[in-house]
């Protein structure tokens, strides 16, 4: 059921230049964003679904902030001030939003060869520029390699018997069964990744997140999720995003994703080494997100469905083709 959003009790929190134009933009699961066009000027209003703890949009504010010291080679979201003077908002019900300035451009595609080459140099960029900056505020979201301790409410026993949920999960039990096991597996690895040294990372750098103009990356979007890591996660998480199932020339794509990553800002050999299990931590995570969602009743069993195939394919895709690739 789609619930009816009151957008000008958001936007009356500001103070605009005219009559504002409110114009949809897609929502991922987390936010629903709108554009607001007001005068000659563009802006992008946020309402934070996922939580209304001002700490995590507090964090990711001074990120941001930190970042704008650096020389960054492409834009990031700036927030604006509402009329307290504050950069969030805070409705009757709790929720939280923010306005931002709006980046100009277009989503990048993984149908092209230089976007996704021109992600990966971003993506190396990024992290040079995360490395750098020391906020205040602690990280509010768990590193992926503690994935056992941030989804212990949906232990190997609690994610196996999601699929008795309905008939369309209980089609989907063998690979509920091969993440399961997968998970298992990646155990011995995150202990060693605790060892490894951390920084700042996106985490959650996807096509989606990004904006283009022609061939390059021009802006980076969506911080909410920044947290300390260990900086190949930031590749992962990508290479993931390519990796699913009806996406063609795979091997081509996540060729031209290393490179540009590579080419800029190298990962070591024993970093390349781990990167397939960064990439499952990443798919792993994924599918515990959601099975926690749908136990909470917060998604339909339509969207689990759909993460359990794309988990289940990119493990599968990394298990038979990675080591003869780019090992």
């Amino acid at each position: 059921m789609t619930v009816s959003i009151d957008f000008s009790s958001y936007l009356n929190e500001y103070e605009f230049p005219g009559p504002c134009l409110i114009e949809n933009l897609e929502s991922g699961m987390n936010n629903t964003t709108r554009i607001i066009s007001s005068g000659d000027k563009r802006f992008v209003l946020r309402i934070y679904n996922n939580h209304k703890d001002t700490e995590i949009v507090r964090l990711e504010q001074e990120i941001l902030a930190a970042l704008l010291q650096e020389e960054l080679p492409f834009r990031i979201p700036i927030p604006v001030q509402n009329k307290r003077g504050d950069t969030i908002t805070i409705a009757s019900d709790g929720k939280l939003s923010s306005l931002f300035h709006y980046i100009d451009g277009e989503r990048p595609t993984s149908s092209k060869p230089a976007h996704v080459y021109a992600l990966g140099a971003t993506a190396a960029k990024l992290t040079r520029a995360l490395a750098l900056i020391r906020p205040d505020r602690k990280a509010q979201y768990s590193p992926y390699y503690m994935l056992e301790e941030t989804y212990a409410s949906m232990n190997g026993n609690t994610f196996l018997a999601m699929a008795d949920h309905s008939e369309a999960l209980s089609a989907r039990k063998a690979s509920f069964l091969a993440l399961q096991e997968e998970r298992q597996r990646l155990i011995e690895g995150c202990a060693e990744l605790e060892q490894w040294p951390k920084q700042w990372i996106h985490g959650d750098l996807v096509f989606n997140n990004t904006v283009s103009q022609d061939d390059r990356i021009i802006g980076v979007l969506d911080f909410e999720f920044a947290t300390m890591d260990v900086r190949a996660m930031e590749l992962a998480v990508i290479a993931v995003d390519l990796i699913k199932p009806n996406n063609d020339a795979l091997h081509e794509k996540v060729g031209h994703l290393l490179k540009g990553f590579q080419d800029t800002n190298p990962l070591t050999e024993q970093e390349l080494k781990k990167l397939p299990l960064l990439m499952k931590l990443r798919l792993l995570d994924v599918a515990l997100h959601f099975a926690v969602r749908l136990r909470d009743q917060l998604d339909h069993e339509d969207v689990l469905c759909e993460i359990i195939d794309q988990s289940a394919f990119g493990c599968k895709w990394i298990n038979e083709h990675w080591e003869d690739e780019w090992v």
